[in-house]
């Protein structure tokens, strides 16, 4: 009880912070310290009324159970604690799928706490909209201007976002959510027996480990996750009409479900499905209330956030048909490397759910089951693979499920082989991606240094022209850009192209650098050893006409190009 207590009121604490911190920030157009202590005590009044009224039953923890705490506390601290380190000269991430996140996450989290625009521009390409859900770099922003260091801030954010969600999923599925959350996987691990390295394991498949590939890289999830389990496991004890369930109350609920869209718009869509099949089954229960309650007190706090991730609306769509998700030519062979014993299984157990007739599982069951297949057969994103961010909600509403209605009901020895056959190729690749070989470069930090004293001087918001690359260190430290690192442009479906020819122009001093300049919006340009080794051949026309604001022999050199854009 003690622990969904900590549990719930942790969430709401953070989803209250957050979201008055940015219902402040649009008001004012920024964040300050007063602000922020305004949204951290208001998250906190939230957080102790939601600490007295929350309540769940003790239940017992298994040996098993326990084993899978230890196994995913091992992996959070090796993934969290080294999220971002220090070795020799070098700041260095984990996973090579932090490569490319980690520069958007410091750089809206620097450029909050040092008080820059809130809503932004796309601080990543000049004159773009900013479709994007930053509910956890928002609230690394608050606890900077708190006195937290960024770096430690994520660190704890990661920690305790993982404390979290091991707690919310054991209590929706107990050891089998765990394990389901930590192996996710299907027969990948055969190219073992072929003689085939690792890396093939996991570069070859498109439902990878969810731990390392989402997790660690997609921050949202840290409180998404925990936030979304919580409301399932209390929507599945009010339908079901347990009065010992595990129990929130209704304003703690909305504050959980409301917010969702800052941190993590593919949970939202799929709490919202779950939320109306719960209302639907419960309509016919005589027992909607509640859920009514939840769905009709969120819409204004929900569209307005929605409206601002998807800067009002204007987001561009990549809805599209593409049947067999990521599939191409695998045929049999990508079903069963990827997901393995799982789809049989989920039939068996579909059969077994409506057989037996209990409404609850139906309802989570049919919700799950329909999110898998839908995206399966349509994509949500530029990149297909993004379909997994709500995959997994559909994966893990399953989870119970199977256990229960299915393999749970086996005998031991049946139970023991089928999760060795759904797990192990999973337990593999989470081994192997957190194990001693990895650590990958991202940024000297000498050259930050100097990169530091360069940028001392600008405003938060004024725009930088540099080399568009995902670990520049105008980028890291918070500065926005003419234009950032494409894979984000890509995956936010953002057309760059023009953007980039501008870029190359004004980089290049082709004659018409000065047209290209005003377009881009820039009113400053830095020069350093990237830039140069991009484009060597610049005549570099600028320089005739702009003032040099600092210089350094790392970094480079600052110029401030305003006054040459004055000129015909």
């Amino acid at each position: 009880m003690t622990s969904w207590r900590w549990l719930c009121a942790g969430l709401v604490f953070v989803a209250i912070s957050t979201t008055v911190a940015a219902g402040l920030g649009q008001l004012a157009g920024g964040l300050d310290q007063v602000r922020a202590w305004i949204a951290l005590g208001a998250g906190a009044i939230a957080a102790l009324i939601t600490w007295s009224r929350a309540s769940a039953p003790r239940q017992k923890i298994t040996l098993a159970d326990g084993i899978l705490f230890v196994v995913f506390a091992i992996a959070a601290l090796r993934a969290f604690l080294w999220v971002i380190y220090e070795q020799g000269n070098e700041w260095k991430v984990l996973s090579p799928h932090n490569l490319g996140d980690m520069s958007l996450h410091l750089n809206l989290i620097r450029r909050w706490a040092a008080g820059g625009d809130f809503w932004p521009e796309n601080p990543f390409l000049s004159g773009a909209i900013f479709p994007y859900h930053p509910g956890m770099d928002l609230w690394n922003a608050v606890l900077a201007i708190a006195g937290v260091p960024v770096f430690e801030g994520i660190r704890w954010a990661g920690l305790l976002g993982s404390a979290a969600t091991a707690v919310a999923l054991w209590r929706w599925g107990r050891g089998f959510a765990l394990a389901a959350f930590l192996f996710a996987g299907g027969f990948a691990a055969l190219v073992l027996l072929r003689g085939e390295p690792l890396a093939a394991m996991e570069e070859n498949i498109a439902w990878k480990n969810l731990f390392l590939t989402m997790f660690v890289t997609q921050r949202g999830l840290l409180y998404s996750l925990p936030a979304g389990l919580v409301l399932m496991c209390v929507w599945r004890a009010q339908l079901r009409g347990e009065n010992d369930g595990p129990r929130l109350p209704v304003p703690a609920q909305i504050a959980l479900y409301a917010t969702m869209p800052l941190f993590n718009a593919p949970a939202f869509l799929f709490l919202s499905a779950l939320l109306a099949a719960f209302f639907a089954a419960a309509w016919r229960q005589g027992c909607a209330r509640p859920f009514f309650a939840v769905g009709a007190a969120s819409v204004i706090p929900a569209v307005w956030l929605v409206a601002m991730v998807t800067a009002n609306f204007t987001a561009p769509s990549a809805f599209r048909f593409v049947p067999g998700w990521m599939q191409e030519d695998g045929g049999l062979w990508f079903w069963l490397r990827n997901f393995g014993l799982l789809p049989p299984l989920l039939v068996a157990a579909g059969v077994m759910v409506f057989r037996r007739g209990d409404l609850t599982a139906r309802v989570i069951y049919s919700t799950g089951a329909a999110t898998i297949v839908f995206c399966l057969f349509f994509a949500i994103a530029p990149w297909a693979w993004d379909n997994t961010k709500l995959m997994i909600w559909g994966y893990l509403a399953l989870a119970p499920v199977l256990w229960t209605e299915l393999i749970g009901r086996w005998p031991a020895a049946w139970r023991a082989v089928t999760c060795l056959g759904l797990f192990a190729s999973g337990g593999i690749s989470l081994a192997t991606g957190l194990d001693a070989r990895h650590g990958y470069g991202l940024a000297d930090r000498m050259e930050m240094a100097d990169a530091e004293v360069l940028l001392r001087t600008l405003p938060s918001d004024a725009r930088v022209a540099c080399l568009p690359t995902y670990n520049h260190p105008v980028l890291l430290l918070g500065q926005p850009v003419a234009m950032g690192y494409d894979g984000h442009l890509f995956s936010q479906g953002l057309d760059y192209a023009p953007v980039q020819r501008d870029l190359d122009a004004l980089m290049s001093g082709a004659p018409d650098w000065r047209h290209a300049a005003r377009r881009l919006q820039v009113q400053y340009l830095l020069w350093g050893p990237r830039e140069d080794a991009k484009w060597a051949s610049s005549t570099q026309a600028w320089k005739e006409c702009a003032a040099v604001v600092a210089r350094t022999e790392k970094a480079g050199t600052v110029y401030f190009i305003t006054p040459c854009l004055l000129a015909d």
